[in-house]
């Protein structure tokens, strides 16, 4: 599992403050962390559709857009990414429910009521596990179990839903092959096996009823990996 936490904070000592104690959260933890800094909001939002980030640790004042302006402007878009709200002043909470926050941490932020929070957030990311996408219409967090299938488009890959929608996003098939429960079953799909229904001699039947081509190639593996799956 890797972890994507951004810090935007127009004040660079809280930035560094900030990469400090979650660099010092990280050491432990069994999973990688990438930390991303970010100086203002307009930044933030002018990189985030390129860069994938599972955890906002915002600032609520500062310069140009705020971080409650930001908040709401993700909100608007249909984008859940969790927030955490950094502030020196209390009187912004009632308005955090309105983007709803993940969590509050007053200034001067306290080692170990963001180590909590993070715990809080890595936990929540294992139960169930999601993953960031970078759609056509920017960063979009999909539960993983929710992924029926997903095909190659050149440099660009679709992801199928179990709900029978579809996400064409700018990142290559490639980029899900690592995915715990998913194998290729034609070098243009990737299918996860948690939604698989049956197998053919040339195609596998998804949940959503989709049938996904099988080489012949790929058959016996693909049939062998079936079975380890639901009988483990």
């Amino acid at each position: 599992m890797q972890i994507n936490i951004a810090l935007c904070d127009d004040d660079e000592e809280q930035v560094k403050h900030l990469r400090k104690l979650v660099c010092k959260w990280a050491e432990r933890k069994p999973f990688g962390v990438n930390v991303a800094e970010y100086e203002s909001g307009e930044q933030f939002l002018f990189l985030y559709p390129d860069h994938p980030c599972g955890l906002l640790l915002l600032d609520i004042e500062m310069k140009g857009i705020n971080g409650m302006e930001l908040a709401k402007k993700l909100r608007s878009k249909g984008d859940m990414l969790p927030i955490v709200f950094i502030t020196g002043f209390s009187d912004y909470m009632g308005e955090g429910y309105d983007v709803e926050a993940l969590h509050y941490l007053l200034k001067p932020v306290n080692e170990g009521k963001l180590f909590a929070v993070l715990d809080k957030y890595a936990a929540g990311r294992e139960r169930p596990r999601e993953i960031a996408i970078t759609a056509e219409e920017g960063m979009r967090h999909v539960p993983v179990d929710s992924i029926a299938c997903i095909e190659a488009f050149g440099r660009k890959a679709q992801v199928r839903l179990d709900d029978n929608t579809a996400v064409m996003c700018s990142m290559s098939i490639s980029e899900f092959e690592d995915l715990t429960g998913f194998i290729h079953c034609h070098r243009s799909y990737i299918v996860n096996l948690r939604q698989v229904r049956s197998i053919t001699e040339n195609a596998v039947i998804l949940e959503t009823g989709e049938e996904v081509p099988l080489s012949r190639r790929l058959r016996s593996e693909v049939n062998k990996k079936f079975i380890e799956y639901y009988t483990r």
